[in-house]
């Protein structure tokens, strides 16, 4: 526990505030769960880590949220192995759940897209929403956390360079010309301010909580702008255009190898979770265009005719 302490008290330095929750709300649960008592790498074992489970399970935590834990503690764990403070057990977790299940989906069609393309009309707190989102997709579906995060720095040209708040991963996206006039629009008009875009100002615990904030207002006018949009049962958030991102390059036939990359996603499995399913109709136009091209007459030749003697 005190190790897991040491880590959190490091995400905080490092203004890694999101991951800190996380590991923060992992040790109150595994605090909880031993009573408050001490616990040593020696006592993580299969079957500690299986009771463990059953506890979180007992409280109707989601299998997310579990894997969430788990995975946090497995991260933890081998942290200790590197520094030798924990023996090395193979295959230690294997008794617990640390998959990913899709939740609902939150990927949007391209019908409703191409409406968010359009000026909303309304006021201007609702149009910057918009427009903000669009860039939220156009830049490859870059979570708004990065967005809020961003430094004039990391703009250099055509080109934005950012490394991932969630999971340090660099990323580098060109911009195309309709993304960049959405970032002049929407770009910082404080010259001292470090930031690209004016969705926070502070560091540290300061800054953090304006990100949460500028989040909740930013869900908050894109439900609006759901409640506008002509496609019916549409809902908007900061993850939609991420999801939706995904979809569609999905939708097009790109690798899922390659989405993955795009996102700086840890494995296709976590690319895969935010994909869309298919729709009837587009099953139904695949195995049309399928069989349209397979069975073509003209796309065979015909055999020549027996003529008679």
């Amino acid at each position: 526990m005190d190790y897991m302490a040491s880590i959190i008290t490091d995400l905080h330095d490092a203004e890694r505030m999101g991951t800190e929750h996380v590991y923060q709300s992992t040790r109150n649960r595994i605090n909880d769960f031993i009573n408050g008592s001490t616990l040593s790498f020696n006592d993580i074992t299969t079957l500690w880590l299986q009771a463990f489970q059953n506890y979180l399970l007992k409280r109707q935590l989601s299998w997310n949220t579990i894997s969430t834990y788990m995975r946090i503690l497995r991260a933890v764990y081998y942290r200790a192995v590197d520094d030798g403070l924990a023996p090395f057990r193979p295959r230690l977790f294997k008794g617990v759940y640390t998959g990913i299940r899709g939740t609902t989906k939150r990927a949007i069609g391209e019908q409703t897209l191409r409406q968010l393309k359009l000026p909303t009309g309304k006021s201007e707190r609702l149009e910057n929403a918009r427009q903000l989102f669009m860039l939220l997709f156009m830049l490859r579906g870059i979570p708004f956390v990065d967005i809020a995060y961003m430094r004039r720095r990391d703009l250099n040209g055509n080109m934005l360079t950012y490394r991932r708040r969630k999971t340090g991963a660099w990323l580098s996206v060109h911009i195309e010309p309709q993304a960049m006039q959405l970032i002049e629009h929407l770009k910082n008009n404080n010259p001292t301010s470090p930031y690209l875009f004016p969705i926070i100002s502070a560091t540290g615990a300061e800054g953090y909580k304006q990100y949460c904030n500028a989040l909740r207002c930013f869900n908050y006018r894109l439900k609006q702008l759901a409640d506008n949009l002509q496609s019916k049962d549409v809902k908007l958030s900061s993850y939609t255009a991420r999801h939706s991102w995904a979809t569609l390059a999905n939708y097009h036939n790109f690798q899922p190898e390659l989405i993955c990359n795009a996102m700086g996603h840890s494995s296709v499995k976590v690319t895969e979770t935010y994909f869309k399913r298919h729709t009837d109709e587009q099953i139904h136009e695949m195995n049309h265009r399928i069989l349209t091209q397979l069975l073509d007459d003209s796309a065979f030749p015909q055999p020549p005719h027996n003529q008679a003697g």
